[in-house]
């Protein structure tokens, strides 16, 4: 019987040998691919890491977290400022900065303390500030020469009385 059953027995042939030989070869690489492909990824991690660590965020504005922890109060006095009814128009020509300012009823105010500020977005260095002068009428105006060209926001304030009113605008310097 052992005989017999030896005989059923199916021998693999050369061709099966070398298929088996290919398949054991080829799946020799698999391990070594996947370790390649987590590899590459943790390559680029550690890069990002590096970069990160290595330049850290710029904060232009100081204090920013205080200042957002304080966004009720500036919406308080952004409503307060609304209530009060006072217009703007702010003006920047050949280096001078002019600010005139109206009540609720279309006069001007007089009589207030005003301050600007020219704020660079791209270089806080250039950054300045300027005390506005009454020039009658409820205008106010100062010169005021920038550094560099380009798109400035111009943040102007005026206080009467306790009163206190902020605008802001752009110009562009050429």
């Amino acid at each position: 019987m052992s005989a017999i059953s030896s005989s059923l027995k199916k021998t693999p042939s050369h061709e099966e040998d070398a298929e088996a030989e290919r398949n054991r070869r080829r799946g020799r690489w698999v391990p070594w691919i996947i370790a390649l492909f987590y590899l590459s990824f943790m390559t680029a991690l550690v890069g990002f890491v590096f970069i990160a660590y290595a330049h850290p965020p710029a904060e232009s504005t100081a204090e920013a977290y205080e200042k957002g922890l304080a966004y009720n109060d500036i919406l308080a006095k952004a409503e307060a400022q609304r209530q009060l009814g006072w217009t703007s128009r702010v003006d920047y020509k050949s280096g001078r900065l002019t600010f005139a300012l109206t009540d609720r009823g279309g006069h001007p105010v007089q009589g207030a303390v005003a301050k600007a500020w020219f704020v660079h977005p791209g270089n806080p260095a250039d950054d300045q500030s300027v005390e506005l002068r009454e020039a009658g009428a409820g205008v106010y105006s100062a010169q005021a020469t920038l550094p560099s060209k380009g798109v400035w926001t111009l943040h102007v304030s005026a206080d009467k009385d306790g009163q206190a009113y902020q605008a802001v605008a752009t110009t562009e310097v050429e």
